[in-house]
């Protein structure tokens, strides 16, 4: 099951919510009205000092919003692929299906976001200045005033070298056009972004145990995302080097296991998914391929249906959501079967189903590679 959803889309460019995101949206609420406002804004009811509070969350995740945002349009400038910004508990991300072609598209991508901060600091700042001698320019004054301190913050921050923040990524980009190898770039900068989580972690306990400030706990815990995500960016450089260029042929299984397309589920579930333990399966009707079968697809069935239910009621028709062309890239395979979330797609051309391509399969080859140095 999915984490995040879908609230919209921007040019051209899914938006989603993560559910952790209520988490940090809830407690910046919180802080915001029972410490900053109450300080500086004593006089404002509570309820309206909530209002403010919400609506000066709003425009600071608008903010990262459009931090990331500034990335993803440079991202497609350059011909990249952009899946979606994903809004989550330690910020905003652009999920790029693609690495930068050269050293250069990677630094004016990486750039783009502190600088969209660093702008909208600026912007931020010159309405707390502009508005305060206005009616109600206290309270404008004190939401755009924290609003261009944070903009600033998060500018400064996304500049550390540390991969895969921006700035290790400006980092790894001057480190690939120096030594001319992506994956040791890659390599390098990560190592920097696993550094500065472990100083960002040992630094947010001192601090905690020293004031007993939560604030150190969440240093802390920001530390820790950024050491798990730079060693994770690096394994995933990696393998998208091992499995680029290397068509699905390589890695597929032709020997197809395949269900008759009016056997119930229960017969599916038992006589192939128990028996060959796989988690889907391709539906065929005398010979003619209807779609891929997954195990979600039968989850969505109620228990006590699938001794009625056949198996093409439910197959998902075939479609590029579930096949691949023999000539796609192992790397395409394996994010395509991360963004459909079903473990295995279909290998066809010209209507013909030629094999099926599995995330097994594709690790097996990398596995093999990885161990002939090739």
């Amino acid at each position: 099951m999915t984490k995040s959803f879908r609230i919209g889309r921007i040019f051209g460019i899914d938006i989603e919510l993560d559910y952790t995101w209520f988490i940090v949206f809830f407690l910046v609420a919180v802080l915001l009205s029972t410490d900053l406002f109450a300080d500086r804004l004593p006089g404002l009811p509570l309820g309206v000092r909530w209002l403010v509070a919400t609506f000066t969350t709003v425009l600071f995740f608008a903010s990262v919003l459009i931090h990331e945002l500034a990335h993803s349009l440079v991202a497609k400038r350059q011909g990249l692929g952009i899946s979606g910004i994903t809004l989550f508990i330690f910020g905003g991300v652009s999920k790029m299906t693609d690495e930068p072609k050269s050293a250069g598209a990677e630094f004016k991508i990486a750039i783009a976001g502190p600088l969209m901060s660093g702008v909208l600091a600026m912007f931020f700042l010159f309405l707390a200045f502009a508005l305060r001698p206005f009616p109600g320019g206290q309270v404008f004054g004190t939401v755009f005033s924290w609003l261009g301190f944070m903009n600033g913050i998060l500018a400064v921050f996304n500049l550390l070298p540390g991969f895969p923040l921006d700035g290790g990524r400006v980092l790894r980009a001057g480190l690939w056009q120096s030594l001319a190898d992506l994956t040791e770039a890659t390599r390098i900068a990560a190592t920097f972004g696993q550094v500065l989580g472990i100083l960002m972690i040992v630094g947010g306990i001192f601090f905690f145990l020293l004031t007993m400030n939560a604030g150190g706990l969440w240093i802390a815990l920001i530390g820790w995302f950024l050491t798990q995500m730079a060693q994770s960016s690096y394994q995933q450089v990696v393998l998208r080097q091992a499995l680029s260029g290397v068509p699905v042929t390589g890695a597929m299984t032709r020997e197809i296991q395949s269900v008759p397309a009016d056997i119930t589920l229960d017969q599916v579930v038992y006589d192939y998914v128990m028996r060959y333990n796989h988690p889907a399966f391709p539906v065929l009707d005398n010979g003619q391929l209807l779609g891929l079968l997954c195990l979600a697809d039968i989850r969505g069935v109620p228990r006590q249906q699938w001794a009625s239910v056949i198996a093409r009621q439910v197959v998902l028709p075939v479609s590029e959501a579930n096949t691949i062309t023999p000539h796609t890239d192992a790397w395409n395979a394996l994010a395509r079967m991360t963004t459909e979330n079903c473990g295995r797609l279909l290998v066809v051309e010209a209507g013909e189903l030629l094999g099926i391509i599995s995330r097994t399969d594709i690790m097996r080859l990398m596995h093999m590679r990885m161990q002939l140095g090739v």
